[in-house]
């Protein structure tokens, strides 16, 4: 059975203007059904037995992923990954994750993965409803710090980020680190979330290092991964 989601949208599929808010719900949710509540790496084996199948907006999405062979652009330089949709095989979304430069990283290959996921699950859509060709890549090199805001790697990534460390699941853990270093805690709630904060010129930026560390373990990512979730989540001020 079709795994649902669901965000605002337009008769063709293409997403509405969507906040972070939007964005991040809609992968920690899918994570959820996905998954369940349990905090811990994502298992990309798991996952992609779990969305073979997809039903987005109301429209049947499968995706037929690959891990086994090298990936690379137009232009045959090596990627990460790429997401893409030919009209030739209708209702269809290939994934592909770079077994060459992902199989002894784990940690970005549950990035790539789920950042992929969320180009097929926002961008994908409306390509296959108006039989469109559309590839997404992720580069070795990253983005130039300077380049102009891409929208759907923006929407991608805040996809990602929710759906390896789902707010309410970091929230928790986070609480716990912190009161393990008799850090006070201040509550607040945010996007309906009751969320934990910590102040860094109180408990000191080893301690949240410290932190940091643990829960990149816990949610098998980078401790870089969960610095910016820090910023992002409002758990450090």
């Amino acid at each position: 059975m079709a795994t649902a989601v669901g965000y605002p949208c337009f008769a063709s599929g293409e997403p509405r203007r969507l906040a972070a808010k939007t964005v991040r719900l809609v992968g920690a949710e899918l994570r959820r059904r996905l998954l369940g509540v349990v905090a811990g790496p994502l298992d990309v084996s798991h996952l992609i037995r779990r969305t073979s199948q997809l039903r987005v907006n109301g429209r049947t999405l499968k995706i037929a992923w690959d891990i086994e062979h090298p990936v690379h652009d137009h232009e045959r330089k090596r990627v990460l990954g790429v997401c893409e949709h030919d009209p030739e095989e209708p209702g269809t979304v290939m994934i592909s994750l770079n077994a060459e430069l992902l199989r002894d990283h784990p940690e970005l290959l549950r990035s790539t993965a789920a950042h992929e996921l969320g180009h097929a699950v926002f961008d994908m859509p409306a390509a296959m409803t108006t039989g469109t060709a559309r590839a997404f890549r992720s580069r070795v090199e990253g983005r130039a710090s300077d380049a102009p805001i891409d929208w759907r790697e923006w929407r991608a990534d805040e996809f990602m980020g929710a759906f390896l460390t789902p707010k309410r699941q970091l929230a928790r853990s986070f609480a716990r680190e912190a009161a393990a270093f008799g850090a006070a805690i201040r509550w607040n709630v945010i996007d309906e979330i009751p969320t934990p904060c910590i102040a860094a010129d109180e408990v000191g930026w080893s301690a949240i290092d410290a932190i940091a560390g643990a829960l990149a373990e816990e949610f098998g990512v980078s401790e870089s991964f969960i610095g910016v979730r820090f910023r992002k989540y409002g758990l450090v001020c």
